[in-house]
């Protein structure tokens, strides 16, 4: 892209935003008061505390936090691994070769976002997610030889900015930096940036004065068949370019390239035609307000009842009233002086305060995400919160994995094959031309899948009582495709199952064993039946020596 596009398309963008900026302003304010001002520039970090005044109620900041972390140890949880991978073949899911370097790869790249800064940065990703209900997590590769490795950061939604193509995936990124001349010269040297900035540099009184570098990733639409490329290519045969420009000109300081895009950009929910996202904030929003306005005016009203107004007739006063420690006011009866009771109703109050917190709470999903004030759960009732959490976050838990959780693994997949840090496939791998799809295995997508295993095994019961009375149905089950089924469904590990072929192996030896044992078993019984028949001839031989007088009534007497 040209450097003047990038900054008319970042204009466009910052203009076409301009009409959201002030609900966005309003939902920092009051449901993430510590950002600092993303929407406004703050003169100092001491203005924050004065922001956080305003603030009377803090029932949507815990709210926004319970959901953003109940997001994150739901799908991408620290201490188990959340995703593994199957191939889009079934030929291959049956071979044990396959699988084990399958399975093996997935333990490398979940030991690399261990070893990186996803789980902290994606944590400020998902805060900003169910706020802003739209966020964007950028990664790249360190390869510097003392600090190598993947690396993610959290981009602020404030300088953020994107376009998305007719598939709704990032196809270009923009961020905006504000920066001094100082940190311009020391991010690109001195020979790159314009004489300009280097005067003011060097001038005391403009050396606070900032100027606006957008960051801009865009997709190269004449190498997008080069996207996840696992072999080196040339800077310029890769897919994605970078480029850093000074907005006031377009002046370019620095470019580059990128194999996939490293930007993934995640809305919470979206409307049709709009391709920003909108969060839970957006939809209690006006009851965050009313809350924080009814907080205020009953602390107005506590105050009055604490330190209430006071009451005198005119001629009663001899002086001014004082109210103060140790004051003192002339009058002429103490009876003409008290008091003044305001009456207020703070059941009402207290009430109303209730009912706007159980909202806020609802459409933050909390009162699905806590435990019940009971005693603990058991393991029936932990798996019906977690299907009814399926039910209610299913639309959001579609869109984070295909804007967010697939790209980003398959990204993290090829950024470690073409370091070295996965080992080749084995070759019927190569020879297939394999190609991967994703499961996830948190404990929320583990929910999804949990109502279809729970089917199967209800059938598989069903079937099993009903074969007692009718056998012939034991030819309807296919009991392969069920145990490979289940064990799917239920996050099996593949070292734990035998490949097809080593079933047949493992069956053809029972067949033969079978036949031979039948062979001697029927060698055995005709044996037995052999010497039983002799057994028996010798018997009547020796009855017919021993008594010839037998013979009178054999066949040769009946002739006779």
């Amino acid at each position: 892209m040209d450097s003047l596009e990038i900054v008319k398309r970042f204009d466009a963008l910052d203009a076409q935003r301009k009409p959201l900026e002030s609900t966005l302003e309003i939902i920092e304010r009051f449901v993430i008061p510590l950002r600092s001002g993303f929407f406004q520039d703050l003169g100092s970090e001491g203005e924050v505390d004065w922001r956080l005044r305003e603030i009377y109620d803090g029932t949507a900041i815990e709210a926004n936090e319970t959901l953003a972390a109940s997001l994150q140890g739901s799908l991408t949880p620290i201490t188990t691994r959340w995703f593994h991978m199957q191939y889009r073949q079934d030929a291959l899911n049956k071979d044990r070769d396959a699988m084990m370097w399958l399975e093996q790869a997935s333990d490398i790249a979940y030991q690399a976002l261990l070893d990186s800064n996803f789980n902290l940065e994606v944590s400020e990703f998902y805060l900003e997610l169910t706020s802003y209900g739209s966020s964007i997590l950028f990664e790249e590769w360190m390869d510097d030889p003392y600090d190598q490795g993947l690396d993610f950061k959290a981009m602020p939604t404030r300088d953020s900015y994107f376009e998305v193509d007719h598939r709704q995936n990032c196809l270009r990124f923009y961020r905006r930096y504000r920066w001094t001349p100082l940190q311009i010269i020391d991010k690109f040297g001195v020979e790159k940036v314009p004489s300009t900035i280097v005067e003011a540099s060097k001038n005391p009184s403009q050396n606070d004065v900032r100027e606006d570098v957008i960051f801009c990733v865009y997709l190269r639409p004449d190498k997008k068949d080069k996207l996840y490329s696992i072999k080196p290519l040339a800077p310029e045969e890769r897919p994605v370019g970078w480029k850093y420009v000074l907005k006031k000109d377009g002046t370019t300081f620095d470019g580059g390239s990128y194999y996939e895009m490293p930007a993934f950009v995640a809305r919470w929910r979206k409307v049709a035609g709009s391709q920003f996202g909108y969060s839970p904030a957006f939809v209690c929003l006006s009851d965050i307000l009313t809350l924080n306005e009814l907080k205020q005016e009953i602390l107005e009203a506590l105050g009055k009842v604490v330190d209430p107004a006071t009451l005198v007739t005119e001629r009663n006063l001899l002086s001014d009233v004082d109210l103060g420690r140790g004051g003192m006011t002339v009058v002429r009866d103490l009876n003409g002086i008290g008091a003044y009771e305001s009456k207020a109703r703070f059941d009402v109050s207290e009430l109303k305060v209730q009912q706007l917190q159980q909202a806020i709470n609802r459409a933050f999903r909390v009162d699905q995400l806590q435990l019940k004030e009971s005693p603990a759960m058991t393991a029936t009732e932990v798996q019906v919160r977690y299907e009814l959490m399926q039910r209610l976050m299913g639309p959001t838990l579609g869109r984070l994995q295909h804007d967010f959780l697939d790209p980003m693994l398959k990204r993290t997949f090829a950024i470690l094959m073409r370091n070295g840090q996965i080992p080749m496939p084995p070759p019927v791998v190569q020879e297939a031309g394999a190609e991967l799809d994703i499961q996830y295995t948190g404990p929320l997508p583990r929910a999804q899948r949990q109502d279809t295993l729970m089917a199967v095994n209800s059938w598989v019961a069903m079937m099993a009582q009903l074969m007692q009375v009718y056998p012939e149905l034991r030819d309807i089950p296919d009991i392969d495709r069920i145990g490979r089924g289940t064990a799917e469904l239920a996050g099996i590990p593949a070292d734990m199952l035998r490949s097809d072929k080593e079933v047949r192996q493992i069956r053809e030896a029972r067949q033969k064993m079978e036949a031979m044992m039948a062979q001697i078993q029927a060698a055995q019984a005709e044996g037995e039946a052999m010497k039983a028949q002799g057994e028996g001839r010798q018997a009547m031989a020796e009855t017919e020596a021993n008594n010839p007088e037998i013979d009178n009534y054999g066949p040769q007497a009946a002739e006779a």
